[in-house]
């Protein structure tokens, strides 16, 4: 079963909504520029993300290969979601800037070059 969930960055000027499902797998990163945010996100198909705000409230950060595209707010200056490079056709939203049911299930999994650790994450 799926649900409608909304979210957006700080100052709401970035806002987006997507359909997803009740238990997610929230991916804490450890590349480069994710180990130093922090970024704790879920993976979203494309085609299940809608951005509910005008792409000129965005600036956008590459780096290296430039294939991931790093958006983040031009007013406060969260990054709510990304499009990753390891999986061109989803959404790497935030959770932290998701509003989240109650009844949500989030598995915490670190991902790195060599290693996948699964513990379970409340809410």
């Amino acid at each position: 079963m799926e649900q409608l969930f909304q979210g957006g960055c700080h100052c709401c000027k970035v806002l987006f909504e997507f359909n997803g499902p009740l238990e997610m797998e929230v991916i804490q990163c450890i590349c480069s520029i994710c180990r130093m945010k922090q970024n704790h996100h879920v993976l979203i198909p494309q085609s299940k993300f809608k951005l509910l705000t005008s792409m000129e409230e965005l600036s956008l950060y590459t780096f290296n290969t430039k294939q991931a595209k790093h958006y983040f707010c031009k007013t406060c200056g969260v990054q709510s979601f990304f499009y990753p490079r390891s999986n061109p056709n989803m959404v790497a939203v935030t959770i932290y800037c998701l509003q989240l049911p109650q009844n949500v299930k989030l598995t915490k999994v670190t991902q790195g070059l060599e290693q996948s650790i699964k513990t379970m994450v409340q809410p």
